[in-house]
């Protein structure tokens, strides 16, 4: 049986530490836009780039500037017709791409996770 190495630490490029636990689609068949982003905004709705999405959250790209913890609410809409309403909040900013967000849905939704694996036909991961 071989001994276990000790006081060998790995160096910090060769850990990647992935904080995802939920599998993230690409998907090409989905109008995203968020609203309710504050107090003078009156209702007002912005469309964005969905980048990648899970029935957790999503990744999207916009020039409307958000902060971490932000509360919104996303629209998802699929060509299909289907659309899914989810009140969400800002859990992240991409450190190398300012106008890219990681938004947190508030709850798990069952529906949504459901409905991308039953309309996938592309599969693209990311």
């Amino acid at each position: 049986m071989m001994k276990p190495t000790k006081n060998i630490k790995p160096s910090s490029e060769s850990v990647i530490k992935n904080q995802r636990v939920a599998t993230r689609c690409v998907r090409q068949d989905i109008a995203a836009y968020i609203s309710d982003l504050g107090l003078f905004s009156f209702g007002k709705t912005v469309s964005v780039k969905l980048l990648d999405i899970t029935s957790k959250g999503v990744l999207i790209a916009t020039d409307k500037k958000l902060s971490i913890n932000q509360k919104l609410t996303l629209t998802l809409c699929f060509y299909s017709g289907k659309t899914f309403v989810i009140k969400s909040s800002v859990a992240r900013i991409a450190p190398l791409a300012h106008y890219e967000y990681g938004i947190k849905f508030n709850q798990f939704n069952n529906e949504l996770g459901d409905y991308l694996l039953s309309t996938q036909s592309k599969l693209v991961f990311k």
